[in-house]
Protein backbone atom coordinates (compact mmCIF):
# COMPACT_ATOMS: atom_id res chain seq x y z
CA UNK A 1 0.00 0.00 0.00
CA UNK A 2 1.33 3.52 -0.73
CA UNK A 3 0.84 6.75 1.38
CA UNK A 4 1.01 10.25 0.56
CA UNK A 5 0.84 13.22 2.80
CA UNK A 6 -2.14 15.02 2.20
CA UNK A 7 -0.62 18.63 2.92
CA UNK A 8 2.26 18.13 0.70
CA UNK A 9 -0.48 16.94 -2.09
CA UNK A 10 -2.42 19.85 -1.60
CA UNK A 11 -5.41 18.32 -0.47
CA UNK A 12 -5.67 19.73 2.86
CA UNK A 13 -4.11 23.11 4.33
CA UNK A 14 -3.01 23.56 7.90
CA UNK A 15 -4.18 25.91 9.93
CA UNK A 16 -2.56 25.64 13.54
CA UNK A 17 -1.77 28.66 16.05
CA UNK A 18 1.29 28.87 18.24
CA UNK A 19 0.75 27.81 21.89
CA UNK A 20 2.56 30.89 22.61
CA UNK A 21 0.64 33.79 21.05
CA UNK A 22 -2.03 32.35 19.46
CA UNK A 23 -0.57 33.68 15.51
CA UNK A 24 -0.99 31.32 12.96
CA UNK A 25 1.98 29.58 11.97
CA UNK A 26 3.65 29.41 8.73
CA UNK A 27 3.56 25.98 7.24
CA UNK A 28 7.45 25.57 5.64
CA UNK A 29 6.98 21.91 4.72
CA UNK A 30 8.91 18.96 5.38
CA UNK A 31 11.01 18.77 7.94
CA UNK A 32 13.10 16.23 6.13
CA UNK A 33 13.86 18.61 3.68
CA UNK A 34 16.02 20.77 6.08
CA UNK A 35 18.15 17.76 7.56
CA UNK A 36 20.89 18.13 5.12
CA UNK A 37 21.95 19.47 1.74
CA UNK A 38 20.65 16.71 -0.64
CA UNK A 39 17.59 15.67 1.42
CA UNK A 40 14.80 17.52 -0.33
CA UNK A 41 16.19 14.54 -3.43
CA UNK A 42 15.81 11.83 -1.41
CA UNK A 43 13.39 9.16 -1.48
CA UNK A 44 10.72 10.19 1.03
CA UNK A 45 10.44 6.43 2.90
CA UNK A 46 14.73 6.96 2.65
CA UNK A 47 14.41 9.79 4.88
CA UNK A 48 12.28 8.65 7.00
CA UNK A 49 14.72 5.63 8.31
CA UNK A 50 17.11 8.34 9.57
CA UNK A 51 15.44 11.27 10.82
CA UNK A 52 14.30 10.31 14.29
CA UNK A 53 10.95 10.27 14.17
CA UNK A 54 8.34 7.50 14.28
CA UNK A 55 7.42 8.66 10.95
CA UNK A 56 7.18 5.70 8.50
CA UNK A 57 5.66 3.03 11.18
CA UNK A 58 2.97 5.57 12.26
CA UNK A 59 2.47 6.72 8.27
CA UNK A 60 3.28 10.27 9.26
CA UNK A 61 5.06 13.27 7.60
CA UNK A 62 6.61 15.66 10.18
CA UNK A 63 6.26 19.43 9.07
CA UNK A 64 8.04 22.51 9.95
CA UNK A 65 5.83 24.91 10.90
CA UNK A 66 6.98 28.70 11.79
CA UNK A 67 5.58 31.23 13.99
CA UNK A 68 6.89 35.16 12.83
CA UNK A 69 5.50 36.31 16.11
CA UNK A 70 7.95 34.33 18.55
CA UNK A 71 9.99 33.28 15.68
CA UNK A 72 9.54 29.35 16.78
CA UNK A 73 9.64 26.22 14.72
CA UNK A 74 7.23 23.23 15.60
CA UNK A 75 7.02 20.07 14.27
CA UNK A 76 3.73 18.65 13.52
CA UNK A 77 3.00 15.34 12.43
CA UNK A 78 0.38 15.54 9.67
CA UNK A 79 -1.40 11.61 9.21
CA UNK A 80 -0.71 9.99 5.72
CA UNK A 81 -3.39 8.92 4.01
CA UNK A 82 -4.12 6.05 1.27
CA UNK A 83 -2.98 6.50 -2.42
Amino acid sequence: MSYGCPVCNGMKSLNQHCPQCSRLLDDRGRVDDYLGDYSPYREIDDMKLTNGFADLANHTCVHALFCGGCCVVYALEVEEIRL
